[in-house]
């Protein structure tokens, strides 16, 4: 038989208590895992911005070119200095005079030819080409005071084609009147948005010498009786109408000078949103190919220019219609 040894039985014995304590001893839980608690974000509103922010700095718009409106009292035109492209403003011309008098018409007109009201409009639908396609709008200006004249002609483009062509195109005659008609003085063109003076004149009458070109590029011609310049040439033909024949005129444009023929073609009816006028048309013969021009005066408005026609070296045709004639 086996014996059992001493360490053994109390091996045994160590067991059964450790058994006995686990089953009868107090309950031992274990620490059980859990989520941790949901983070929070506090927020802070933002404080309110201050009663006034700095206001940003906007460059001025510069104006587009204006000249004086119609209904302006008309002030005196000072001629003792012409406006030159270095020193006057390109937006409109220089700055008149007041005189409380009212302007006289034209001095001793001569063989009771036409004369003028002393200020009034006339606007145009410009059309391009021979197909009646308006393009834009021309509006001469005319005023007077003391025997001196102020003519503007400004020109932009209307629908579709103003998306194009942008700005305007602006033509300015100044000067005298006389028993003869005009005597321009100053003569300047603007183009586009920007209102700087382009081509120019100069008319000395005293020492008989124009200059025109631009103000890098002056030339100087000996300067007749008679010399229009683009603008004011509209004018010189109706305040010197009727008339017969063919006749010479000279002509500058600011970049070009040139002597060139007029021809009478004859009396015309023409159809015009203000309803048939009669005419007498002229045209000029061309020097150049291409470089033409038509002009319609209407006998019972002044001998006033109420259609004309302008082709260029391009073969481009501007045909200008009276769409409005607007008289005080």
């Amino acid at each position: 038989m086996m014996r059992i040894g001493r360490p053994f039985i109390w091996a045994i014995a160590f067991s059964l208590l450790v058994h006995i304590s686990l089953l009868l001893g107090p309950q031992i839980e274990l620490p059980s895992w859990s989520a941790p608690p949901p983070l929070t974000v506090d927020i802070q509103t933002p404080p309110p911005p201050p009663a006034s922010l700095p206001q940003p700095v906007r460059r001025p718009i510069r104006p587009a070119p204006k000249t004086p409106p119609l209904a302006q009292t008309l002030p005196e035109i000072t001629t003792a200095q012409s406006p030159t492209p270095e020193s006057t403003t390109p937006s409109e011309p220089a700055p008149l005079t007041q005189t409380p008098e009212t302007p006289p018409p034209l001095a001793a007109p001569i063989d009771n030819r036409p004369t003028f009201p002393n200020q009034f409009e006339l606007v145009y639908t410009v059309y391009r080409g021979d197909q009646g396609m308006s393009v834009g709008k021309t509006t001469h200006k005319w005023r007077t005071a003391n025997n001196q004249y102020l003519l503007t002609s400004s020109t932009e483009a209307t629908g579709l084609f103003s998306l194009f062509f942008g700005g305007r195109y602006i033509l300015t005659s100044r000067g005298e009147l006389s028993a003869n008609g005009l005597k321009p003085i100053s003569f300047w063109i603007q183009r586009g948005q920007s209102g700087e003076r382009t081509e120019f004149a100069e008319f000395d009458w005293e020492a008989k010498s124009l200059q025109y070109g631009r103000s890098d590029e002056r030339r100087n011609v000996a300067l007749g009786e008679g010399t229009q310049d683009q603008l004011s040439v509209f004018y010189q033909l109706a305040l010197t109408a009727p008339h017969s024949g063919r006749f010479k005129l000279a002509l500058t444009t600011g970049r070009k000078f040139n002597q060139y023929d007029y021809q009478v073609i004859g009396e015309e009816t023409i159809e015009t949103p203000l309803g048939p006028l009669k005419t007498q048309h002229l045209a000029r013969v061309a020097q150049e190919a291409g470089n033409s021009a038509d002009i319609w005066l209407a006998v019972d408005h002044h001998f006033l220019p109420v259609r004309f026609k302008l082709g260029s070296q391009k073969g481009e045709i501007l045909d200008h219609v009276i769409a409005e004639m607007r008289m005080p």
